[in-house]
């Protein structure tokens, strides 16, 4: 029924305001230029652009350190044992240096006895300057029975030491490069400390220029990579510095960095070297993984390009800071602190809101 006020109007009268209203509530599902509106995003393609890193053997060895067969890498395990010598052997065949004959450096704790994997290239001018670059291969072992097989915490952070390691063989760095595989993480970063506490002669924590921490990094659901120590790092140059070195790295990939999240710097391996006054940079994923030490942390469960393109902003990251000749300059630092060696910290991130690991 037509309302009683539109029946004065003539005909012609009629069409013509009808006309006007449709154009003006947008004439159907046309804009005005008469195309269709676009559609809804679909989701992102996170492929690196030119990337310097394969993909298939970075997920190959993600796949292989997080199957459930490792038993979730608790230290002190035969998984752990199993992932600890693979990566030794991994080491072996790149071709890196060892400290003393030795890719594995034992340590011992209240808390268990464990492993460290290390090894490093030498700097083709800088020697005597290293950048460590570190990661977890630890986990928490079983959960009432399952196996927690600990993909992105932190399978994903060794498997880009692997593919990086990798590529600096056959690109060799300026600067000497540390590879540091540490072994109870989730205990309270028992092998950070112990590596921290006790360098292998002759380097000295003055002698290290950064660590740049690689933990959880591939459970991408919001496409974010956040970034610690780029406020907190050193001197206000050094952090200006270290913001623009992140940034930079990442400018071209659709991963989006988040520098200046400096919320769990004591969470993760960096923490011991943070507090003995080492710059650092902590890469993670933070609360944007739904499956952290939960058993759905699992292979399956990873956004693959979105980790390829991350490692590869870590990598180019680092490739940044090597290419600065005069990189212990801009990263100044205050003294080296003395502590206590195993100030143990039980890694509790803020965001899992309960008690330590400890089954």
């Amino acid at each position: 029924m037509i309302p009683t006020f539109l029946r004065r109007i003539g005909p012609r009268a009629l069409s013509l305001l009808l006309a006007g209203l449709l154009a003006a509530c947008g004439g159907g599902s046309k804009g005005d230029s008469g195309t269709p509106p676009p559609p809804p995003p679909g989701p992102v393609d996170y492929t690196p652009a030119s990337p310097r890193l394969a993909k298939a053997p970075l997920i190959a060895d993600l796949q292989a350190i997080s199957a459930p067969d490792k038993g979730g890498r608790r230290m002190g395990e035969p998984g752990n044992a199993t992932v600890r010598a693979m990566l030794a052997e991994r080491f072996q065949s790149l071709g890196l240096q060892s400290f003393n004959g030795s890719f594995e450096r034992p340590f011992t704790s209240g808390y268990g006895n464990g492993v460290n994997v290390v090894g490093y290239l030498t700097g083709t001018q800088h020697p005597d300057k290293a950048i460590l670059l570190t990661a977890h291969f630890d986990h928490i072992g079983t959960k009432n029975g399952q196996v927690v097989c600990g993909a992105d915490d932190n399978a994903s952070g060794t498997a880009a030491v692997l593919a990086i390691a990798a590529y600096l063989k056959a690109h060799p760095p300026a600067h000497t490069v540390i590879f540091g595989l540490f072994d109870g993480e989730e205990l309270g970063l028992l092998g950070a400390e112990a590596f921290a506490a006790n360098l292998p002669a002759p380097w000295r924590l003055q002698d290290l220029v950064l660590v740049e921490n690689l933990d959880m990094i591939a459970q991408g659901t919001q496409g974010r990579i956040f970034v610690g120590g780029t406020s907190v790092s050193g001197t206000a140059n050094t952090q200006s510095f270290l913001k623009a070195t992140v940034t930079g790295a990442f400018s071209a990939s659709k991963v989006k960095v988040v520098p200046d999240y400096e919320r769990y710097n004591n969470q993760s391996d960096q923490g011991p070297f943070k507090d003995r006054g080492v710059p650092f940079l902590f890469f993670c994923v933070a609360d944007d993984d739904p499956y952290y030490h939960t058993v759905n942390d699992t292979f399956d469960r990873i956004p693959q390009d979105f980790y390829w393109a991350v490692v590869e902003g870590a990598l180019e990251t680092l490739l940044r800071l090597d290419a600065q000749a005069a990189l212990p300059t801009l990263i100044e630092r205050p003294a080296a602190r003395d502590i206590a060696p195993f100030a143990v910290r039980w890694k509790v991130h803020p965001w899992s809101r309960r008690a330590p690991e400890k089954e």
